[in-house]
């Protein structure tokens, strides 16, 4: 059973829960944390597999879906705190994390600001910070965002989140996702992009001590492999998966490649 609401605390976030379909106590529950520019579908087929012996529980970011758009900019500790205050308003104890792209920096940042909320960590197609170059790219985005509308940013955004035949062979979720990005409060987007871009948690990621799993898309260029293996040497014990013809939203692109790496995983630890 799932059930759909906001949150009663600022900013209001919409929020799914997914009872275990066994009917038992669940064996896990999982928060799951989208990327800038989607919503709580990006998880659709996961949830329909976790479900089936745990509670799943998926959000929407500020500034996405049908959750609020404070005034930004935001930082990625605000965001994580959001999902610390979702965690203690449904009251979910320990949760098992499962984030991508930017629910994947957020996960980093709720792993070190609130270690005893986090029983383990799924983090794909992520980064524990960003170069200079990169940087200055996220810069050249927000000004073109405040100046164009995110209409002129959004087709940049399908070449970068699926390979070439992905779009050749799936052109409505191609079209869905393009959608899904205009639909986004054009304020809350950029006040994420300046969370992402100021984002830097590398130096700290020694102290996480939950079992993370990492998980890199070969053909991601927003957030390359590179990025995937310095966030697994620099957490203790992490395990790192590469998911073959998978680019950056690898969730959507690899679905049966994620959930079974996901899966594996999970009966190690």
């Amino acid at each position: 059973m799932s059930t759909a609401q906001l949150t009663n605390s600022a900013p209001r976030l919409f929020y799914t829960v997914t009872e275990p379909r066994n009917g038992q106590a669940p064996h896990r529950t999982f928060l799951l944390s989208h990327a800038l520019g989607c919503d709580v579908t990006m998880w659709d087929e996961l949830v329909a597999h976790l479900s089936a012996e745990n509670r799943v529980v998926c959000y929407d970011q500020r500034g996405h879906g049908r959750s609020e758009a404070p005034t930004g900019p935001y930082t990625m500790a605000a965001l994580a705190d959001d999902a610390a205050r979702l965690i203690d308003e449904l009251n979910l104890g320990a949760i098992t994390w499962i984030g991508l792209s930017m629910g994947g920096m957020i996960g980093q940042e709720l792993a070190l600001r609130h270690p005893t909320k986090v029983q383990a960590l799924v983090l794909a197609n992520t980064t524990s910070f960003y170069p200079d170059e990169a940087r200055t790219g996220w810069d050249q985005r927000i000004a073109t965002i405040a100046q164009d509308g995110l209409a002129s940013i959004v087709d940049g955004a399908m070449l970068r989140w699926f390979h070439d035949g992905f779009r050749a062979t799936q052109p409505n979720t191609v079209a869905y996702w393009k959608q899904r990005v205009l639909a986004c409060s054009q304020d809350g987007y950029i006040a994420c992009c300046h969370a992402i871009r100021d984002m830097d948690t590398t130096a700290r990621l020694p102290t996480i001590g939950v079992p993370t799993l990492v998980i890199a898309g070969e053909l991601d260029l927003g957030t390359p492999p590179a990025m995937a293996r310095a966030i697994a040497h620099h957490i203790p014990g992490a395990q790192l998966a590469i998911l073959p013809q998978a680019s950056h939203l690898s969730v959507l692109e690899q679905p049966a490649a994620f959930i079974h790496t996901v899966d594996q995983w999970l009966s190690a630890h």
